[in-house]
């Protein structure tokens, strides 16, 4: 098992912490979370099964972590995060790729192009087996993470007090 980062960094004023960690050769799947006062606002996870087992594996491991670490930062930097979806991070950065404009913002050369990797995937919906999903109207891309919180929570008030 390789040894994992950490990194709390400040965007636009406020405090952020990403976490990588690889799950061992047991469950070879390198684990990538963003944080933002202490909710996961992403998480992304690649798997590694061709390289473990071979010699000297743990330095392509290590390229791989702190690629897909950087990553999530630099997205986050490119505004992938910010609450009306994406936007520069950059005033006048319009046309940039993100990892340019993330790149600017630190300070370093752009990162060489990279093969595609696993998408970002958002946290879970609520299983359909937790009881306030059970009446709750089913999510639609359309609402925004506050109205999706917004309905769960009033979905799960009503289902409460129907209990009782």
């Amino acid at each position: 098992m390789v040894p994992g980062f950490n990194t709390d960094f400040k965007y636009r004023g406020e405090t952020y912490h990403v976490q990588t960690e690889d799950n061992g050769v047991g469950n070879p799947v390198v684990v990538t979370l963003l944080y933002h006062k202490g909710a996961i606002l992403a998480s992304r996870r690649t798997p590694y099964h061709e390289l473990a087992g071979k010699p000297g594996f743990e330095q392509e491991l290590m390229g791989l972590m702190k690629s897909q670490h950087k990553d999530l930062m630099r997205a986050l930097l490119a505004g992938a995060y910010d609450k009306n979806g994406a936007a520069p991070a950059i005033a006048g950065s319009s046309g940039e790729h993100p990892s340019d404009a993330a790149a600017a913002v630190a300070g370093t050369a752009p990162p060489p192009p990279l093969e595609p990797k696993p998408a970002i995937r958002p946290l879970r919906a609520p299983r359909a087996n937790d009881a306030a999903c059970q009446t709750a109207a089913p999510p639609t891309s359309a609402l925004t993470l506050d109205e999706a919180i917004r309905n769960y929570l009033e979905s799960f008030a009503a289902t409460a007090a129907a209990a009782n």
